[in-house]
């Protein structure tokens, strides 16, 4: 079986239909998370990530729509206090059986990234939202919050040691899919009018060894929080 393994949607739906039909058929299909918000279709896009039973990792932007319909004190902003009202049962019902990661056999899929600090051997839930949002971490491997200052700070790819098998990851925009020795980050930014990217895996017990499929971005529909990396 192939794994189809694909980076932030961000209601990028049209894109997201060109790029299925360059994929092997009869895929297992897997979202890394973040379907909803910024985009034109979000909450089209959620459902027709159920109506066509493609698997999604838990993404950050999901968690927070979750968390608001679990009544939690959550600030929406502006373009979430639209999708937030769309949203039905069904829909958060998908949403709260995401996982935070997969593994299968040497592939490991999460939503932003994982710290050398951190091991998915049933962490605690404050632990497995890092998963959501990691980017850098400081000497010592810590998690570091986006507004950090610290001047040694690193992306965490850079200095991943692999003790989680092959990482592939969204989250952090590229430009180009950003292919390390033991992870891949594959969120291109397509929502910030770069690509929309796919990465196939024929051999989880060889992650490394994939092929790439992208469509470009059909306009520029948000600007990005951070810059490309």
């Amino acid at each position: 079986m192939k794994y189809v393994i694909y980076g932030d949607i961000h209601g990028c739906l049209e894109e997201w239909e060109e790029l299925r039909r360059l994929i092997p058929k009869n895929s297992f299909e897997i979202c890394l998370g973040d379907i909803l918000d910024k985009g034109p279709f979000p909450v089209e896009s959620l459902r027709y990530a159920q109506k066509n039973n493609i698997f999604s990792i838990m993404g950050n932007h999901e968690y927070k729509h979750l968390r608001k319909h679990w009544g939690r004190k959550v600030v929406l902003d502006e373009d979430q206090q639209k999708v937030y009202p769309q949203l039905k049962q069904k829909d958060f019902d998908f949403i709260e059986s995401m996982p935070f990661f997969l593994k299968l056999n040497h592939l490991t899929l999460i939503h932003a990234g994982i710290s050398n600090r951190l091991y998915l051997n049933n962490p605690k839930l404050n632990l497995m939202t890092l998963l959501l949002f990691m980017r850098d971490v400081n000497e010592e491997g810590k998690f570091l919050p986006l507004n950090h200052n610290n001047p040694n700070a690193r992306f965490w790819a850079d200095v991943y040691n692999g003790h989680e098998g092959f990482v592939v990851y969204g989250h952090s925009p590229f430009k180009d899919p950003n292919i390390k020795r033991n992870s891949a980050g594959i969120d291109t930014g397509c929502v910030y009018g770069n690509k929309l990217t796919a990465l196939i895996i024929s051999n989880t017990l060889k992650p490394w060894e994939n092929e790439i499929v992208q469509v470009e971005a059909k306009q520029k529909y948000a600007e990005p929080h951070v810059p490309f990396y």
